[in-house]
């Protein structure tokens, strides 16, 4: 059999080498390589932990072998073949891989296919695989074409299969699972709540986060391509700055903006660079660090300057030394001396409708922190008001626009976690933007998320008391010294919302995942829980890492690869470990730190504070009649539970022997 792929190089030197000997008879060529086969003298299907020999031979322009060549031998999937300097092949995992013989930049090419014989498809022929409890196995080699579990006196298992690939897309990859002398389930460790304290009464109404993935996304649509001009714009700006009147007044306050003072801001929010909406606003409090602006147009009866001032001061003490520490300064491009603008406006109350199941509760939008006016060199942003702000929603007592914003104690808890979200939003446009100038485009969204989800958290620790890495139970957090309403309320205000979204990640872990270009609720629940998990296990100071994120000069994974001097398969392999931590952590099964949230006990908080009956985290079984069948998108996992009843030996293999794709990952702990 032969199979022969070349990279043509080397032309000109072909071109005056050609006539110097026309023969095709083996080793008779002169002249460069131009092309190499690689062959299979007699097949190139191989089994598991056999091997076959392949032979390279190299060719010039008229097909003549060259003789006394050699090659470097690859193997594109050495989870499936590796292959030795001398193109002996072994099979170490059903599927296919392909093996290269390369000289320079010349490279053939042979397909191998690796599958399991029918005697090391039979239990009869293998040792079966015998855990002690608590004891995490990962398939390798064989047995992800068959593995043989020795069921003892009587033992249970959790299998984790999880999809490892770094892909933020919709591309799944499909498992199918038989099993033989598997049964239920019927020990635990199963999902229950740990008693002794209150609960929270209800979840709160989730964020819209359709609208945040649509705002992000127009960002990096429309803002990434004006990334040069900005900075061409912000190194030659004018002090002070100054923009066409009437559209946009930030950057034409003074330095300390007077109490009372009118200003003009637009406020579409459906629109990054195109169709202001100037809306009239007056400024009601000014402190060290922030400009509070309330819209002309607000409902009566709602915040009064005392609660605005107080946002004010709360900004300077709390929220602002919190952020910048874990994730940097802000730029200020409009040159008021480091304050940010907070514009309190029923523009973000209107942007819920009154059959919404969700709400919008503020946004931050990096186009405000974009030139205005463009020149003939510079594409700059129409609808920008140049300048670091966010936009926060205002008491709306009668329910005008809808009722999510009638009790004013709930949105003013509502509105410090949203500030605290958003301006870490802010901080990361801008560093992208200005500071970190070798940065050519925005923070992916799903990392840029994760990281404003972390910001609420650490608001929790901050006003609660505690701190990350103390293991936090229910238990802990609301009985004893801290049963009283104020720490429950402390928990609804900044900690339920994230919970929430993770309970929507857990109840779909197979559709779910921690990074996806495609926002939804689980991704930010994922995403931040994946981001506590990894701080956590990272020794050193963990506000030097998250501020590094905020820092990066490259995006998405690339900047966490950086940030955490890790290669993207060892990451690839970090969020397996917290897949498994979904099932592992809480139930006392494991020891091993790997598979622990440090800060959490999230099997005890999250259903005490969601008031759900149990951990919601979705279990498949598997049992002879009911095989397992997923697709599971990059960052998913699948949760499959079983047993193995004293006396036998189960076995667990792919439908149609058909073994699943080297990028997922299965992972079996023995839990009973």
């Amino acid at each position: 059999m032969r199979n022969r792929r070349s990279i043509v190089g080397m032309v000109l030197l072909t071109l005056c080498c050609a006539c110097s000997g026309g023969g095709t008879g083996p080793g008779d060529g002169t002249g460069p390589v131009t092309s190499i086969a690689v062959d299979a003298p007699t097949t190139t299907s191989v089994f598991i932990g056999s091997t076959i020999s392949l032979v390279a031979s190299a060719h010039n322009s008229s097909g003549a072998t060259i003789a006394g060549q050699t090659f470097t031998w690859s193997s594109s999937n050495p989870l499936v073949a590796t292959v030795s300097s001398a193109g002996v092949v072994i099979g170490v995992a059903a599927g296919v891989a392909s093996i290269s013989a390369s000289i320079g930049s010349i490279v053939g090419q042979n397909t191998v296919a690796v599958s399991a014989s029918a005697a090391q498809l039979s239990c009869a022929n293998v040792t079966p695989l015998a855990l002690n409890v608590g004891d995490v196995h990962q398939f390798t080699g064989l047995e992800r074409s068959s593995l043989c579990i020795n069921g003892g006196a009587g033992s249970e298992y959790a299998l984790v299969a999880f999809n490892s690939s770094l892909d933020t897309g919709t591309t799944v990859q499909t498992v199918s699972l038989l099993a033989t002398s598997t049964v239920p389930v019927v020990n635990g460790p199963t999902p229950q709540l740990i008693g002794g304290g209150p609960r929270v009464s209800a979840q709160l109404v989730p964020r819209d986060i359709d609208f945040e993935m649509r705002m992000r996304e127009m960002e990096r649509r429309e803002l990434n391509p004006r990334f040069a001009a900005a900075r061409a714009w912000y190194a030659g700006r004018p002090r002070p700055l100054s923009v066409p009147r009437g559209i946009s007044a930030i950057t034409n306050l003074p330095p300390t903006p007077v109490v009372g003072s009118p200003i003009s801001l637009n406020g579409n929010a459906t629109s990054a660079c195109g169709t202001p909406q100037p809306h009239g606003a007056t400024i009601v409090a000014v402190s060290t660090r922030a400009i509070i602006a309330v819209d002309t147009l607000v409902p009566p009866n709602g915040f009064t300057n005392a609660d605005y001032q107080n946002f004010a001061a709360a900004f300077d003490t709390l929220i602002y030394p919190l952020d910048t520490l874990n994730f940097g300064a802000p730029t200020d491009i409009d040159s008021n001396n480091g304050r940010v603008l907070l514009f309190f406006s029923q523009l973000v109350n209107q942007l819920s409708p009154a059959s919404a199941s969700s709400y919008v509760g503020g946004f931050f939008f990096s186009r405000d922190l974009f030139p205005l006016t463009s020149t003939a060199t510079l594409a700059a942003c129409a609808g920008s008001n140049v300048g670091e702000m966010f936009y926060l929603p205002v008491v709306d007592a009668t329910s005008q626009y809808n009722g999510f914003f009638k009790d004013k104690p709930t949105v003013t808890s509502q509105v410090y976690a949203t500030i605290v979200h958003e301006f870490q939003h802010l901080i990361n446009a801008g560093r992208h933007l200005y500071v970190n100038t070798n940065a050519t485009r925005l923070e992916e969204s799903w990392l840029d998320e994760s990281q404003a989800m972390l910001a609420q958290e650490l608001l929790y620790y901050r006003v609660s008391g505690f701190a990350p890495k103390q293991k936090l139970t229910w238990a802990t957090i609301s009985t004893g010294a801290n049963a009283n309403g104020a720490q429950l309320d402390l928990v609804k205000a900044y900690l339920v919302q994230g919970l929430g979204l993770l309970n929507s990640y857990l109840l779909f872990p197979e559709t779910s995942t921690p990074y996806s270009n495609s926002e939804n609720l689980q991704t930010l629940g994922a995403g931040w829980q994946f981001m506590r998990y990894l701080l956590d296990n990272t020794t050193g100071t963990q506000a030097t890492f998250s501020r590094a994120i905020d820092n990066g000069v490259v995006s998405g994974f690339a900047n966490l690869s950086n940030v955490f001097s890790t290669s993207l398969p060892a990451l690839a392999s970090t969020y397996q470990s917290w897949a498994i931590a979904q099932y592992v952590d809480g139930t006392g099964v494991s020891s091993n730190p790997a598979y622990s949230n440090p800060s959490w006990n999230y099997r005890s908080v999250l259903p005490n504070a969601l008031s759900l009956t149990s951990y919601p985290l979705r279990i498949r079984p598997l049992t002879p009649a009911v095989p397992v069948s997923v697709a599971l998108r990059g960052g998913a996992a699948s949760f499959i539970r079983f047993r193995v009843n004293a006396g036998l030996t189960a076995q667990i293999t792919p439908a149609n022997e058909i073994a699943a794709s080297t990028l997922v990952t299965f992972a079996l702990v023995r839990t009973f």
